[in-house]
């Protein structure tokens, strides 16, 4: 396999990188060497690993490493920055979306979870209409997340 050292290179290379930023004290990089960084030189990794070939997980892991690392970056950093949980909701359905893309598996999982994200974002909304159809259907996404879940478990099977 041609990239078979590339996720373990790529995960000593940023994390020397972080360490070495770090001890030249660059000032407006500091900010940005936390936990989350951790998290987006991980998901590089597996992003790259997935690119490689067709490796479903290693493609789900890399969207989703990556959007949590940019998501809790960005909520330390930008202004106004969501920080429900629809947005970690959110980062998953992508995630799910392009394992999809790679690998054509996770495309309903990706659906509902993108469906559940958006309702929880427009749940919020001041239209009336749109928050009454959507708190009447409120206390069924547990079960739907569970049926497909249920679904896949037992009923799809390869």
């Amino acid at each position: 396999m041609k990239g078979k050292g590339s996720f373990s290179g790529i995960v000593l290379l940023g994390i020397g990188l972080f360490f070495l930023a770090r001890q030249m004290n660059i000032t407006y990089v500091l900010p940005y060497l936390t936990w989350p960084t951790f998290l987006i030189i991980i998901g590089l990794a597996f992003l790259v690993q997935s690119s490689s070939g067709k490796e479903g997980p290693s493609s789900f892991s890399a969207v989703l490493l990556l959007g949590l690392g940019i998501h809790f970056h960005a909520i330390s950093h930008v202004d106004g920055w969501p920080k429900e949980p629809a947005v970690i909701i959110l980062i998953i359905a992508l995630a799910f979306l392009y394992m999809y893309k790679q690998t054509k598996e996770g495309l309903l999982a990706g659906i509902v979870l993108l469906a559940i994200s958006g309702w929880s974002f427009f749940n919020r909304s001041d239209t009336p209409s749109i928050k009454e159809w959507f708190s009447s259907i409120e206390g069924f996404w547990p079960f739907i997340l569970i049926g497909v879940g249920a679904y896949f478990i037992f009923i799809k099977k390869k």
